[in-house]
């Protein structure tokens, strides 16, 4: 068993100053990634750090690269897309909680790193690739030794960058996940994503029209959103990619767990144990979870958005 002056340490933040493209890093110290979004993480590491030092460790990519070599790391036994809302948060905390599992849940730092070029747009695929290996090795790599598979769910609209992912990872099991369109759009009316905030996350990426043109309208803007996302999974349905799995949260919490295992092939080695987390809320493991309730739903009902949805569950159910 050998270990790495960068054990325990990641990359967390990448940025684009004028002096180039910085990395900070964490210590995680012993701390496993549990929580139910990798921000809460790296906010709970951060105050531990700044109690020992006020200074911030930095490095260039270049040096990231350079110490992930020879790292004992897993690689992706699975990457999750979701719509949001739709379950992926559960999922991510069930298998989180055996230490034989390493779960990083929406890591800011891919998204950084995916949507590095619209800062800079000449940079190139190759070293968007390097960059986000790296990053995914760093975050995967194997501090108790017991660590067997190693899990990572994507940001929503990464579902737009499915050609690039599955270049990169083309025998990596990639799992989707939907769900009804007004259900997802109630659930952002009262707690916002930030895909679902015009402005937040660029037009051009989701494929929608200029924030301006909603008028203030977030639930009209978010059902463009979902729109688009439920297009985007018809087209990459209709590759029939071995290594693609969908599945829609109407059919059930428990069902879902046991489709990500066997599709995925991360055992789900004690069921009392997850059966235990879906008892409670997926963003808040200690408030007992109860059945959303929907009333008014015809505020968030949208036709386009309803048949795109439609449409997608079509396709799939009639390839099951």
């Amino acid at each position: 068993m050998q270990t790495s002056f960068i054990t325990n340490w990641i990359p967390y933040k990448l940025s684009y100053t004028p002096q180039g493209w910085i990395v900070k890093w964490l210590d995680l110290a012993d701390k496993r990634m549990i929580l139910p979004f990798f921000d809460e993480t790296i906010q709970v590491c951060r105050i531990k750090q700044r109690e020992r030092s006020r200074l911030e460790s930095m490095s260039t990519m270049d040096l990231a690269v350079d110490v992930s070599k020879d790292l004992p790391a897993l690689e992706p036994s699975a990457f999750v897309f979701h719509v949001s809302r739709c379950g992926s948060t559960l999922l991510s905390q069930a298998f989180s909680a055996p230490e034989e599992n390493i779960v990083v849940a929406e890591a800011p730092l891919l998204d950084e790193i995916l949507r590095a070029r619209e800062h800079q747009p000449d940079l190139s695929l190759s070293t968007l690739k390097t960059w986000f290996s790296t990053a995914v090795m760093l975050m995967g790599q194997q501090r108790n030794f017991k660590e067997q598979h190693y899990i990572i769910k994507l940001d929503s609209w990464h579902i737009h960058f499915y050609e690039l992912l599955r270049e990169w990872y083309p025998h990596t099991p990639f799992f989707f996940l939907y769900r009804k369109p007004d259900e997802v759009i109630a659930s952002h009316d009262k707690r916002r994503g930030i895909h679902a905030v015009p402005g937040m996350v660029s037009p051009a990426l989701l494929g929608i029209d200029d924030p301006a043109h909603f008028g203030g309208d977030f639930n009209r803007y978010t059902a463009q959103v979902l729109q688009q996302f439920y297009l985007k999974l018809q087209s990459i349905l209709g590759l029939n990619h071995a290594y693609n799995c969908f599945f829609d949260y109407a059919d059930g919490v428990q069902e879902m767990m046991a489709s990500f295992s066997t599709f995925s092939g991360v055992v789900i080695k004690d069921e009392e144990q997850v059966h235990h987390r879906l008892k409670y809320h997926s963003k808040a493991a200690q408030e007992v979870f109860k059945p959303e309730s929907f009333d008014n739903r015809e505020r968030f009902f949208f036709q386009h958005t309803h048949d795109a949805y439609v449409q997608l569950r079509s396709l799939h159910t009639s390839t099951v």
